[in-house]
């Protein structure tokens, strides 16, 4: 007994060592963005090991069952017994979660964790989810959540008002009736925007418009009045942020390898399953929305052409076909995968930055550059590691997010910068490129000098050769020239029959 009894004071001093960084703060969170391919899963594994945490999957195409391949789920053996959460949970007939279903599943996670004496880790691709669980009143492309007791299930409130599942032009009509604040904001084709404000505003009885305009105000009161540390005041607790970011150049590349690993791990296998599963639906009468959810992953809708003729021609006759049509697919999972990552880097930088700075929470973003993997391990995990100990601890105050790295300080200034500049709100129309609706100055400015929209222009003008006596001696061709005109119109230009426009190549060689 004397033994045990010296023994049981240390036993004690390890455990309240492994449990005092999180015990002792106050409701402490961490929260890691990041594009894929960057090693956010990794880097969380890493800290809840350290530091006796838990994680959240934040990524909606990791909440569903199976398809740890396309889904790019950390194995079991890479979870490493960690307790991971929302990976997997729901099947693949369901409807991805809107933001709201996911903040109010993430935030009770969180406090279940934190009633362990455990430490809460966010993770995932998703930044939506991401911003929707940080950002009070906040959910995706800037809709607030549905109001206390309104309808809050789309499935019903379409059936309640049909307008919800008419064409992008009709919703956008009715929007313009019932908020045309924001029907100005959104594209003609954007159907998704469109029909979640019209959805706001059946569901509240109230236009969008004024719910934001009374949630800034909101939001200007409160900081107004505001002191103290603002990560600490959080609702959700005390926040530490992680930005892990990668040069494009180097994560392409990255990319392109991952998808021939994957191709290799049995993809093509995994999109073959999916298909089956869906023809299946198909063929029972179900009715399948191929705009969201599971069908939307990337790697399915690349792979589907190949999958269908495989399904039709699945003899030797057609394997050259098949070939070609496999490695479209790839060439496409590769493309679409870049494109993501773009897209990630661009929400991070025009959404996630500019709420953060609102909610004063800059402070505790830190970027961490994943660009080169051989250095991973010191540039990420190292970098992380430390952070995440002075955080917990308390001890002394964080260092400057600009201060961690040159790359941190180059991207954080950077994406601050575009940030907060300030759009020319337009609406203009290029009917040479088949109708496209831009909405703001500078986007039209990046169209008519790109090279796409220059090629339409030439070959608009290519299209007016008329044999000699088939038609007047000149002809008036509506086309858009890119020349600046007035809001909303369109510009023409006069074209002799057979004239074909000469091109310079600084025009060939525009951006």
């Amino acid at each position: 007994m004397g033994f045990l009894s010296r023994l049981a004071p240390v036993l004690r001093s390890l455990l309240q060592s492994s449990r005092s960084p999180v015990v002792a703060r106050m409701r402490p969170l961490i929260i890691i963005y990041g594009s894929t391919g960057t090693g956010k899963s990794d880097l969380a594994v890493e800290l809840a090991t350290r530091y006796n945490g838990e994680i959240i999957n934040a990524d909606a195409m990791q909440l569903y069952k199976g398809l740890p391949i396309i889904t790019n789920k950390l194995t079991v053996p890479e979870q490493r017994g960690i307790p991971h959460h929302l990976l997997g949970a729901i099947d693949l007939d369901e409807d991805p979660w809107v933001v709201t279903r996911f903040k109010k599943e993430a935030s009770r996670i969180i406090s279940e964790i934190r009633a362990r004496g455990r430490l809460p880790i966010v993770v995932g691709g998703t930044s939506y989810y991401l911003d929707g669980l940080l950002f009070e009143g906040r959910v995706v492309d800037d809709q607030p959540a549905l109001g206390d007791g309104a309808v809050s299930n789309r499935e019903a409130l379409a059936e309640q008002y049909p307008i919800l599942n008419d064409t992008p032009e009709a919703m956008l009509a009715k929007l313009r009736e019932v908020d045309p604040v924001m029907a100005d904001k959104w594209h003609p084709n954007d159907g998704r925007k469109i029909r979640t404000s019209l959805e706001i505003y059946f569901a509240n009885g109230r236009p969008a418009s004024e719910i934001y305009a009374e949630q800034r105000a909101r939001k200007e009161s409160k900081w107004a009045s505001a002191e103290g540390d603002d990560a600490r005041d959080h609702s959700l607790g005390d926040i530490l942020l992680f930005w892990l970011y990668a040069r494009r150049e180097a994560l392409n590349e990255r990319l392109d390898t991952r998808v021939d690993k994957m191709v290799q791990s049995g993809l093509v296998g995994e999109t073959a399953e999916v298909y089956d599963y869906l023809q299946g639906q198909l063929a029972a009468g179900e009715t399948v929305d191929r705009s969201k959810g599971i069908w939307q992953s990337i790697g399915f809708r690349q792979f589907e052409p190949y999958l269908a003729a495989l399904k039709e021609s699945p003899d030797s006759a057609a394997a050259a076909t098949l070939a070609k049509l496999k490695e479209a697919g790839i060439e496409d999972t590769k493309t679409a995968t870049r494109q993501y990552a773009k897209y990630q880097v661009r929400w991070m930088t025009m959404k996630t930055i500019p709420s953060l700075r609102d909610e004063r929470l800059l402070s505790r973003l830190y970027l961490l550059d994943s660009t080169d993997l051989t250095q991973w391990r010191h540039d990420v995990l190292e970098t992380g590691v430390s952070l995440t100990r002075q955080f917990l601890a308390a001890a002394e105050p964080l260092p400057a997010p600009a201060d961690v790295s040159e790359t941190a300080r180059e991207v954080l200034a950077g994406s601050l910068e575009r940030s907060t500049r300030e759009d020319t709100p337009c609406r203009r129309t290029c009917d040479v490129c088949g109708g496209k609706t831009f909405l703001t100055e500078e986007l039209w400015r990046k169209h008519v000098e790109g090279r796409k929209h220059k090629s339409a222009v030439r070959g608009a003008k290519k299209r007016m050769l008329i044999p000699a006596g088939a038609a007047p001696s000149r002809a008036l061709m509506v086309v858009e020239t890119g020349e600046e005109g007035t809001e909303g119109s369109r510009s023409s230009i006069a074209v002799e029959p057979g004239e074909v426009g000469s091109v310079g190549e600084e025009e060939i060689d525009g951006p």
